[in-house]
Order: structure tokens, then sequence, then C-alpha cells
């Protein structure tokens, strides 16, 4: 019971919560992408072209609150990414993803050029998803590193064309911020060729969303 209620509960947050976490940062060629993600203490928003199935490029906008060293920071930022490794079996596919980018960086401690690298390594068949997540953003007197790993898992397994289902759990860390010891979340994923969103909860019991569509 407790299980249905959880579903339910997170099948209503899809409805009002408007707001995919690793959705992978290159599509296919000419692919354009918007993303928006929202946390209880960050948000984030990204367009990106992909140039090919491995190269891609980024504007974006970052902003963190709660942070132990600086109060918040805004980021506004420029970065490429690179698929640096595919694994492709007739029923999975597994993928090695690299990123880095320049941007301006506001805190309350002033402001100045901010910097960001990271990694995504992920894989997935129709029925399970793994995937793990790690970004830094610093800059002069501050950095802060966001570290997500996820497993998902399909009621059913899904065609292409038509809208997937997953629970997903994830393990979440953000270093660098007043509270920053490892929170669990659970989410509701949907997807399909055009679009992608999860809505769910953390293990404070604050929503989280995620949202990507294909332009």
């Amino acid at each position: 019971m407790n299980v249905l209620r959880m579903g339910v509960a997170l099948a209503v947050l899809c409805c009002w919560w408007s707001a995919p976490s690793e959705a992978r940062p290159i599509t296919y060629t000419g692919g354009q992408v918007l993303v928006a993600e929202a946390q209880a203490d960050q948000w984030q928003a990204r367009y990106t072209y992909s140039h090919s199935f491995r190269h891609s490029t980024s504007v974006g906008y970052v902003r963190m609150e709660e942070l132990r060293n600086t109060g918040q920071l805004e980021l506004g930022y420029v970065r490429a990414a690179w698929l640096a490794r595919r694994w492709n079996q007739p029923t999975s596919q597994g993928n090695l993803f690299v990123w880095g980018g320049l941007g301006y960086a506001s805190t309350d401690l002033g402001s100045g050029i901010g910097r960001h690298v990271g990694f995504q390594a992920d894989w997935e068949t129709r029925r399970v998803y793994t995937a793990a997540v790690s970004e830094l953003h610093d800059g002069s007197g501050w950095r802060h590193r966001n570290d997500t790993v996820s497993l998902g898992v399909a009621p059913f397994e899904h065609d292409f064309e038509r809208t997937a289902v997953w629970l997903v759990g994830k393990g979440m860390r953000t270093t660098g911020m007043i509270d920053d010891k490892p929170k669990a979340a659970l989410v509701l994923r949907l997807f399909n060729p055009s679009w992608w969103l999860e809505a769910g909860v953390d293990s404070n019991g604050k929503p989280l969303a995620f949202f990507m569509i294909n332009l």
C-alpha cells in the first residue's frame, strides 16, 4: 500500500511540477534540446546543439543557494561535450560522456570567471537503467561538486515511438553546501522521442523535477 501511495503521489507531482537529470548531453547530428532542472536549493536551464553524435555545444545558467562559503552562486556558461566511448550490444547500450566549459559567476563574495568539468557514464536496456554523473564548478575562492548515481527500472519494455515509464532511485550530493550530506530521491520518469519529464521527492521530503524537449 505504501508503494502504491508513493506511485500515485509521484504521478500527481508530474502533473503540477514541470521542471532528463541524466539525459545524455549529446543527441544526434543537428539535434537541439532545451533542459530545465529544479531542486530545493538549485536550478538550471540549458540549450544544447549537437554538431554530430559525438560532439555538442551548450549555453546554460545555474543558480545554487544555501552555499557554505559564498551564500549563493549564479553562473552563466558555455560548454563543449564529447562522447568518449560507446558500447553497443544487441539488447543494451553504454556511454561515457565528458564535458568542460567557462562562464561568468557571481556570488555573495564577488564575481569572476567560473569553470566547470564533468562526466556521465550510463548503461541501459529496455528494462534497466544505471548512470553516474559528476560535475565540478569552481572559481575564485569557491568550489562545488554535484554527484548523482541512478538506478531505474521500467515495469514493461518500451517501444521507441511510445512514451516510456520508469521508476528511478537516486543518490545525490552537492559538496560545499550548508547541508552537503548525501540524500536519496525517488522519481517517476516519462520520456519519448520528443520530450522527457521527471518528478519526485528527495529523502528530506522536498520536490525535484526535470524537463527536456527536443526542438
